[in-house]
């Protein structure tokens, strides 16, 4: 019986990805395409992040985009990644990347960006002419 979970996101662009996973810590395993679960149990993903402990998290594509695989269960308990925390903060950052590169491709420039209590970012932004 399986331990391991997919999770649906509507991540599209690997390279954000990549740099939001490098931007909360973690690193990943280059060359490998194999994910570890419980007692052993391998799964099939496009990259894997490691986790600093004996479980991975995988990264899978799909058609609309690419998912997270992984026993999440065993990540929270073994690496203290539990996974509704894990995927609002990828989600959080992975917005924030892709609003930042549509600015600058746009030709604007960040004139102020605050961040307030709840953790909602504020950007101004202007173009000059």
């Amino acid at each position: 019986m399986s331990h391991f979970t997919t999770v649906e996101t509507k991540i599209q662009c690997f390279v954000t990805l990549q740099k939001v996973i490098a931007e909360m810590g973690f690193v990943f395993k280059e060359g490998v395409t194999k994910v570890r679960g419980y007692q052993g149990e391998l799964a099939d993903a496009i990259a894997v992040i490691d986790t600093k402990s004996s479980y991975d998290l995988g990264i899978v594509k799909t058609a609309t985009g690419y998912s997270f695989i992984g026993d999440w269960d065993m990540l929270q308990v073994r690496a203290g990644i539990e996974k509704d925390d894990f995927l609002k903060n990828v989600n959080k950052k992975y917005a924030y990347h892709k609003v930042m590169d549509e600015v600058q491709k746009r030709g604007y420039m960040v004139v102020d960006e605050q961040t307030n209590e709840q953790q909602v970012v504020t950007v101004k932004v202007r173009r000059f002419a």
